[in-house]
């Protein structure tokens, strides 16, 4: 067990922080989304500091590296996971009901699209939005678990496997390992 009390105490509100981004990163809602990688780099960069400023071989070092390397692993899986379903959602999605308001685009013209805002052109799609998501709905929310799904499950696994081993003050025997 490690005598450093102050790192120990340091380490559990790093994986305190890591929890309530992986919490914040699953609710549904945009500001949550945004508060939850704010966490994440916070993790990150905190994790950097204590990392470089402990001993070799320390707990702080050892848990440091783990956090780390659990972020870092997770941003690679993700690249995988979100192909995955990107691929997924192309070859399923129906745009049909988006069709009317696809239309009423053309309509309007390439001379209209180019100076209209943001905000008309969302006032022509607005009324398909709505029944594209409805009738995508389990597409749409099959690809967020397989985009999401994996990536949570490793950040929780890794969350409590270091945290367990943080509040004892033990150290991992591989914080370098991908498990």
């Amino acid at each position: 067990m490690d005598a450093q009390p102050e790192n120990q105490k340091f380490i559990l509100n790093l994986y305190a922080a890591f929890g309530v981004s992986l919490i914040l990163s699953v609710l549904p809602s945009m500001p949550a989304a945004i508060l939850s990688l704010v966490f994440f780099v916070g993790v990150l960069v905190a994790a950097y500091a204590l990392r470089k400023r402990t001993e070799e071989h320390s707990l702080g070092e050892n848990h440091a590296t783990y956090i780390i390397r659990t972020l870092w692993i997770s941003a690679f899986i993700s690249l995988a996971t979100t192909a995955i379903a990107t691929a997924y959602m192309i070859n399923g999605i129906d745009y049909s009901t988006f069709e009317p308001c696809a239309n009423n685009l053309a309509n309007k013209g390439t001379a209209w699209m180019e100076n209209a805002g943001t905000m008309e052109v969302y006032a022509i799609i607005q009324p398909c939005v709505e029944s594209f998501i409805s009738f995508n709905k389990t597409l749409l929310m099959n690809s967020v678990i397989i985009a999401g799904g994996p990536i949570i499950i490793y950040m929780a696994y890794r969350m409590a496997k270091g945290l367990s081993r943080a509040m004892k003050g033990y150290r991992l025997s591989n914080p370098k390992s991908w498990l």
